[in-house]
């Protein structure tokens, strides 16, 4: 029977999205259970039509603000979930390049995520974490509750 791996580090990649809670919560798991180093990730892809396109603003300034900001939602996000311990990051340029950079200088063991993403693959584990789907018979059970609970309230039951 193989050995249970150890993470060393597990590194959270954070979309700002409706999973980022989750993403965060089960890589902060993780890493205690693990007794690991954290690390936050927020990537910024840049956008032709916004990205320097501001008003006396060159695009290094752009993207130094818009790193700024992801910074301060990093750091909120590991406040609201409990991970002081985690380590924030935010950069600023194509998603493939900027992840793989942060993989060589960090190294992570573990890599969770809220969606796939090509750039994911490398030495490390991946885990990735998807929005819940309903599938056909729950949305009937949900239908069939909202028959049941209408007709409960016109008979006064």
């Amino acid at each position: 029977m193989p050995e249970i791996r150890r993470y060393q580090r597990v590194l959270a990649l954070i979309n700002f999205d409706g999973l980022d809670g989750r993403t965060a919560e089960k890589a902060l798991l993780l890493a205690r259970l693990n007794q690991a180093k954290l690390d936050f990730l927020h990537l910024i892809e840049p956008d032709g039509v916004l990205d320097g396109g501001y008003p006396g603003c060159n695009p290094r300034a752009t993207a130094l603000s818009l790193e700024t900001a992801s910074l301060r939602r990093l750091k909120f996000l590991a406040a609201r979930t409990g991970a002081v311990e985690a380590t924030c990051h935010a950069l600023h340029g194509p998603m493939r390049q900027g992840f793989l950079q942060h993989v060589r200088e960090w190294q992570p063991d573990l890599v969770v995520a809220g969606e796939q993403h090509a750039c994911l693959a490398g030495s490390h584990d991946v885990l990735i974490l998807s929005a819940p789907t309903r599938t056909g018979r729950g949305k009937m059970l949900a239908r069939f509750m909202n028959i049941f609970r209408s007709r409960s309230c016109a008979v006064g039951v």
